[in-house]
């Protein structure tokens, strides 16, 4: 009998790679929530310059530390929404595992905000709070509308702060998350209407991967983008339908040192021509997926997974130093490092408190409609419960005419 070849056997193959993503993501064992951690982590120091009043954010090629965490946010969120909504039986069981995700822990972060942050911001800096500030800010962020206007200011409460009015900037990218979640399920769920033989889930993806793109080039040739953070809507849903676009393709798309390096140099050279923005997106998202896939760190955020909490509370906790005068003290980076401390226990409550209860009551709630889905289809009873009517109108006849 003739011996499979195996990648050891075909070194060429090994260098290309063995795994695919779907085997390498799916397999349970990557470092996808080490990398948000980084990301997470990365956004913090990136906003240490602006919060703290520095100066400039320092920048490669113009994209901001902060930027690249989002950017990777967005690439490792447009994988694993596709996955989910392609792996969910119905729109309802995808709808609740995202409000389930985000939601709630959005909720406190704001409630948090709006009636703790803000009045100890006031005492600090000797500024004023104004509850209907705090009411509209709490709403704004409830809605995720923030990413559509400017973040309400909770009356004063940042007087002195070299950002005097948001409270917690980095909220605007969940309203385009949540849009991508909305696309990608409209995408999945419309086209299994379709005969499957017809379907076309990636080309979709695709054409809206290759719109996107258009679109930031046609931003980049009629001169550049400006300081609006609105602008970076279109890379970011760029980068999200590429991550998307590679889930698709996750079972015939390969990881390996030679395919990960190509993307890394394709990266480089957007960068390098100026175009970064628009020429970056896949090869970027291929390149995080890529190093997810590495198993050494797979431990990290396994058990505890951080990274939404601190990406939430970031911001807040930077003002609240600033608001102490922490960086008239420190260099920024000693800043960044005060603020990554303090935000990592509301991180770990976040998830401990928040986070994870959310996902065992949708667990629980799930199976609970799945059991009396199930039990509703039991043939017998069908049959009883579809007679139920008129047995209630014998009751009711004879109730009146014994």
């Amino acid at each position: 009998m003739k011996t499979p070849t195996t990648a050891v056997d075909r070194p060429g193959l090994a260098i290309l790679g063995a795994r695919t993503l779907g085997n390498a993501l799916g397999s349970g064992r990557n470092s996808l929530n080490a990398l948000r951690l980084v990301f997470a982590a990365a956004v913090i120091i990136s906003h240490s310059w602006w919060l703290g009043g520095y100066g400039p954010e320092p920048s490669l090629y113009g994209i901001k530390l902060g930027t690249a965490g989002v950017m990777g946010f967005f690439a490792i969120s447009g994988y694993l929404i596709t996955v989910s909504a392609e792996r969910s039986d119905t729109v309802l069981e995808y709808a609740a595992a995202r409000l389930a995700r985000i939601y709630p822990a959005l909720v406190v972060a704001a409630l948090t905000v709006a009636f703790v942050a803000a009045p100890l911001g006031a005492l600090l800096t000797h500024g004023t709070y104004d509850p209907r500030g705090a009411l509209t800010f709490l709403g704004a962020a409830l809605a995720l509308s923030i990413g559509v206007m400017d973040t309400p200011a909770i009356g004063t409460s940042l007087w002195g702060n070299n950002d005097r009015f948001d409270w917690n900037g980095p909220l605007w990218t969940l309203t385009w998350e949540g849009l991508c979640y909305v696309i990608i399920a409209a995408i999945v769920f419309l086209l299994r209407r379709i005969p499957e033989s017809r379907r076309g889930t990636a080309t979709a993806i695709f054409l809206l991967f290759a719109a996107s793109t258009g679109a930031v080039f046609g931003k980049l040739l009629a001169g550049s983008f400006g300081p609006n953070r609105t602008e970076f809507v279109l890379p970011l849903l760029a980068v999200f339908m590429a991550g998307s676009l590679l889930a698709t393709q996750r079972h015939r798309v390969r990881v390996g040192a030679a395919p990960s390096l190509l993307a890394a140099l394709a990266v480089w050279g957007a960068l390098a021509t100026g175009y970064g923005t628009a020429l970056a997106p896949l090869p970027f998202a291929y390149l995080v997926l890529s190093i997810g896939s590495i198993v050494s760190a797979s431990a990290i955020g396994s058990r505890y997974d951080i990274s939404y909490g601190i990406y939430i509370y970031g911001w807040p906790v930077q003002q609240l130093l600033a608001a102490a005068h922490i960086p008239s003290h420190v260099p920024a980076l000693g800043f960044a490092a005060f603020a990554l401390v303090a935000v990592w226990p509301l991180g770990f409550l976040s998830y401990v408190a928040i986070e994870q209860p959310a996902q065992r009551i949708r667990r629980a709630l799930m199976r609970r409609l799945a059991l009396r889905a199930a039990s509703y289809n039991n043939p017998l009873k069908r049959l009883i419960t579809s007679q139920v009517p008129a047995i209630v109108a014998v009751i009711k006849r004879l109730i009146k005419d014994p």
